[in-house]
């Protein structure tokens, strides 16, 4: 999940090409600025969250829709009456700002609001 939502601009703003010690630039034993964030990042991870919860919960995000068995988005959202803003990253890969406008338009008292980022979401 680490870098399904940072975008190149955010990597290359972060880590550029840094190592982190000078020898092997190359091959597996470098030691990358970018590499050594995501060990970091994926241990932690792992210390703090059950794997399978993890994979039950992307399970879920991933076979989310709104319009099933409602007659579909545009039905399902048209009866939602109460203002709702829709908050969208112009850079995000994971949730790509096309759905958010989407989403904006589908309910009637709608609103997006665009935060601008190199680094995803």
């Amino acid at each position: 999940g680490m870098i399904s939502y940072r975008t190149p601009v955010g990597f290359e703003n972060k880590f550029g090409r840094s190592v982190r010690e000078p020898v092997p630039k190359y091959g597996s034993g470098a030691k990358w600025e970018v590499k050594s964030y995501l060990e970091y990042q994926g241990f932690k991870f792992l210390s703090r969250f059950d794997p399978i919860t993890y994979l039950k919960l992307t399970e879920q995000m991933d076979t989310h829709d709104v319009g099933r068995n409602r007659g579909g988005k545009a039905n399902a959202l048209s009866s939602v009456f109460i203002p709702a803003m829709v908050l969208g990253i112009d850079s995000d890969i994971l949730y790509p700002l096309y759905e958010q406008e989407e989403l904006a338009e589908l309910f009637p008292n709608g609103e997006l609001a665009v935060i601008h980022s190199d680094a995803g979401h």
